[in-house]
């Protein structure tokens, strides 16, 4: 790789930052390690996936604009005049989690210009200036070769075990803020509280949420994002549902955030979001409410033998994680813009596995193709 250029400062920082706050030297670990019982039946996986921008051709050189890879295409435009034609590429690197293990990247061609970690969520991005490949041709390739261990979720948690929550502590304050797309307005707060009632224990308020989430939001995409629009609906997609636990959560107490990434076995290859929130001495337990709306209403068609709450606190071993968080920053920024800087930036939304920034260019579409080469397992 060209250059690979990490957080540090930053993280040490924090980490000093929260030791002094709470004069407990596991502080650190609390929040980045959960108990080794809980994730079992690891399998092998390894993937290749190429991601394609075609059809490239001249545009408008005062429009810049930001692209996801989605089914869905997702996509800001802004006024900026830039000089010479511009791709930018962002691809969300897969790395370490307690389910997702022992990530080896065999190939990556052609190599990033940069490996960028640097937000609060320890995302890590592969980027690419492709400014110079800009050509007749007007298609270019980008192939990402890795396997990793992907092992089957299983938390147990006894309620009254769990620990107060340390309230000034900056991951707590950031996991529990509102931003784009998770705006804790008065309305979301007030009905976050008529969910949980006069309950206290952190885990039964979330446990309420979700039960809230499977049984009150139907299944449709949604024409446009964010709390103020998915709960006056009481609908939306898998990014919705997340959404919606996650910002109850937070309006509760409750550290949440977004999960984001793909499908990767037999029954499904295709992307999906879910959450996660954080208790004390377990770590980040997943929710997907998503799929428990699903199991409700067809027991056997996922994993969990028809058991809805299987995906609070569970999660099968059948998907891969790209990023966590909402807003994802992009980094670098490119000079013209400081793309990756705010939550209202217009950041991609999940970034499940990549986006693109261009201008002086027009892009006909922009796919992925998946290839499981170990790991296409027929899991349920």
């Amino acid at each position: 790789m060209k250059r690979f250029i990490l957080g540090v400062t930053v993280l040490i920082l924090l980490a000093g930052c929260v030791h002094q706050r709470c004069g407990n030297c596991s502080c650190k670990e609390m929040w980045n390690q959960s108990p080794e019982e809980f994730f079992i039946n690891p399998r092998e996986v390894e993937l290749k996936i190429t991601y394609h921008i075609q059809g490239i051709q001249p545009g408008n050189s005062k429009l810049v604009t930001m692209q996801e890879f989605s089914e869905e295409p997702v996509s800001w435009n802004m006024e900026k005049e830039v000089k010479e034609p511009v791709l930018l590429l962002y691809v969300a690197r897969q790395r370490e989690f307690p389910n997702q293990r022992n990530v080896e990247y065999i190939s990556i061609e052609p190599e990033p210009d940069e490996i960028v970690s640097r937000d609060l969520d320890g995302n890590i991005i592969e980027f690419w200036d492709l400014s110079d490949r800009i050509t007749d041709s007007g298609d270019i390739t980008i192939t990402r070769h890795f396997r990793f261990e992907a092992r089957e979720t299983a938390f147990l948690v006894k309620p009254e075990k769990i620990k107060p929550y340390n309230t000034s502590d900056p991951l707590y304050r950031y996991h529990t803020r509102t931003q784009e797309y998770v705006e804790l307005t008065p309305s979301v707060v007030n009905l976050s509280r008529e969910i949980v009632g006069e309950e206290t224990n952190p885990y039964l308020k979330a446990r309420a949420i979700y039960d809230w989430c499977v049984n009150e939001i139907d299944y449709l995409y949604p024409p446009n994002r964010g709390l103020r629009f998915c709960i006056p609906r009481r609908t939306g997609d898998c990014g919705s549902y997340g959404l919606i636990f996650t910002g109850l959560c937070r309006a509760a107490g409750i550290p949440a955030r977004m999960a984001n990434g793909h499908w990767c076995c037999g029954q499904k290859k295709n992307y999906h979001v879910w959450a996660e929130f954080f208790l004390p001495g377990y770590g980040w337990l997943p929710a997907d409410p998503t799929d428990g709306r699903i199991t409700r209403d067809e027991p056997g068609k996922l994993s969990g033998q028809g058991d809805a709450f299987y995906f609070f606190g569970g999660l099968d071993s059948g998907r891969f994680i790209s990023s966590k968080g909402t807003s994802i920053q992009l980094y670098p920024s490119p000079p013209w813009h400081r793309w990756g800087l705010a939550d209202t930036n217009n950041n991609p939304i999940f970034f499940q596995t990549a986006a693109s920034v261009f201008s002086g260019i027009e892009i006909e579409k922009q796919t992925i193709t998946m290839e499981i080469i170990k790991g296409d397992d027929l899991l349920w």
